[in-house]
């Protein structure tokens, strides 16, 4: 490294550790050298982490898992000049420089960087958020305590409650667009969609797209088409990607397009006339689109909302004659009964869907309801027929999924029956089983955040239960990161709660450091 570069490094180090000592996060050390040095944000990131070449070079070949890497000194320098430089750093590379950053590769290059990758390539950065890693990561605060309210039926959800962006808003997508497509007129096309579906969130649905159906979208979002099996496909196929967004950007962001996407489906049943089966598929969507939005509005511990989305995805279901879609509801239901501690509705909903289970088609629905049951049964103290329906659910999930399984219970996973095993373990007492189920979960390199974060705090309650204070406390310590790259709040919620069951130890070395810690996140 030459000398100057050497000088402006050892600088940027003091500096940096100054800053973290004060709280500060390595994405507002970038943001403040960036006013300092004009260089590439990745080569910022280097500067607030204070590392040479040498250094990045090494973590990178040890973080390649194929293994292959081999980068060298020289070749890390380019990508830092570039665009200046002659090559540009692949989205892979972009991946593994964010684990070494500590955080999502999108800040590691600019919005005209980003532009130049394709549409794989752009997904692919999109997901790579490493942010949770960062100690001093800002833990997502629920707002006020969470209201514990009543399941008595509320109002009936009014259509068309999906939030307008706002001029802010409206001028991030239009900068979000430059990047997305050069051509002018599809750019224009694209705004439209993006607002009429919540903003520039949906721009990472949107890309799923061809060329054709985005043309047959607007054409339904203008009004000037009448819906047609082609535009019912387009849909549909929004729906189903709907369910995946959550997986890498959390309810806080999937919720808006959701709930757009759902009131545009409202307003084409309102105000189209259309062919029997074609109303039936729409109305099917209207059902799907209403229980993602229910999820999420759970996820967000707004329990009002969650409420009346189901009730709306469950008149849909009804009205479909759709014993899937309904088992599926009374299993979400009794879920969200569980969390509220409302053990009487979660009984009520688990055996609703367990009626509901035997006229479904579909073996999986069979296997997460029965798995739904054994956890409500297990900390309800029941054992003995918790312990029969989580056999009878092991037993389901290891057949082969069939064409009657729904698309939508994708994420009914070997790892998601280890976690929810795991947690109806707890609820027997068996500690040392469950945390050999958790360590399987989260052994699985496939198991999404919000179920890895679950786990971690299925493991910490273990550890509590067993007297074991510093594992506990590390369990706890990495669920909590993980808020930081998911916008869960029922997560965070779970974290405060496995701090609460620490109350005994608050004196501990290892309790207090920990309250440091989510009092640091928690600002």
């Amino acid at each position: 490294m030459p000398g100057d570069g050497y000088r402006i490094l050892l600088d940027c180090r003091r500096r940096s550790e100054i800053l973290r000592s004060k709280g500060f996060t390595f994405e507002r050390i970038v943001d403040v050298f960036a006013l300092y040095h004009d260089v590439s944000p990745l080569k910022l990131h280097r500067y607030a982490h204070g590392l040479t070449g040498a250094e990045v070079v090494a973590a990178y070949n040890d973080l390649d898992p194929a293994g292959t890497a081999a980068l060298r000194e020289s070749r890390l320098y380019v990508f830092e000049a570039w665009p200046e430089g002659e090559r540009r750093p692949s989205a892979r590379a972009l991946a593994i420089f964010s684990v070494i950053y500590q955080t999502s590769a999108r800040r590691l290059i600019t919005e005209h960087a980003y532009g130049t990758y394709s549409t794989p390539d752009r997904d692919l950065i999109d997901r790579a958020d490493h942010r949770h890693l960062e100690p001093h990561r800002a833990l997502r605060a629920s707002g006020s305590a969470a209201p514990r309210v009543s399941m008595e039926p509320e109002a009936v959800r009014v259509s068309g409650t999906a939030q307008v962006p706002a001029s802010v808003d409206c001028a991030a997508l239009l900068r979000a667009l430059g990047s997305e497509e050069a051509d002018v007129k599809r750019r224009d096309l694209l705004f439209e969609l993006a607002l009429a579906l919540g903003g520039a969130p949906a721009l990472v649905l949107l890309r799923h797209l061809s060329p054709s159906e985005k043309d047959r979208l607007t054409a339904v979002v203008r009004t000037c088409s009448r819906i047609d099996a082609q535009a019912v496909v387009v849909i549909e196929k929004l729906t189903a990607r709907c369910r995946l967004l959550d997986d890498d950007f959390g309810p806080g962001a999937v919720l808006p397009i959701v709930d757009s996407q759902r009131d545009l489906v409202a307003d084409l049943l309102r105000r189209e006339v259309l062919l029997p089966t074609l109303r039936e598929r729409l109305i099917k969507t209207y059902g799907e689109l209403s229980q993602v939005s229910g999820y999420l509005h759970h996820d967000l511990l707004d329990y009002t909302g969650a409420r009346l989305s189901y009730q709306d995805a469950l008149v849909a279901a009804h009205q479909t004659s759709d014993p899937t879609l309904i088992t599926y509801l009374h299993i979400l239901l009794s879920r969200m009964a569980a969390s509220q501690g409302q053990m009487g509705h979660a009984l009520d909903h688990g055996f609703a869907a367990q009626g509901w289970a035997r006229k479904s088609p579909s073996d999986l629905v069979r296997s997460v309801q029965a798995m739904e049951l054994a956890r409500v049964l297990a900390h309800n103290h029941d054992v003995r027929d918790s312990e029969h329906a989580l056999a009878r659910s092991v037993r389901l999930a290891q057949q082969t999924p069939g064409e009657a399984d729904p698309p939508y219970l994708y994420w009914w996973t070997a790892s998601q029956v280890q976690s929810c095993a795991s947690d109806c373990l707890l609820g027997w007492g068996r500690l040392n089983d469950a945390i050999a189920s958790a360590e399987k979960t989260l052994a699985a390199r496939t198991t999404p955040k919000l179920l890895r974060g679950q786990t971690l705090l299925q493991y910490a309650d273990a550890l509590t239960r067993k007297r074991e204070v510093s594992g506990a406390v590390e369990k706890i310590r990495q669920a909590a990161r993980l808020t930081s790259v998911h916008s869960s709040a029922r997560l965070v919620d779970s974290v405060w709660q496995a701090r609460a069951r620490l109350q005994p130890w608050a004196g501990n070395r290892h309790v207090r450091d920990l309250d440091e810690e989510l009092r640091r996140l928690a600002r």
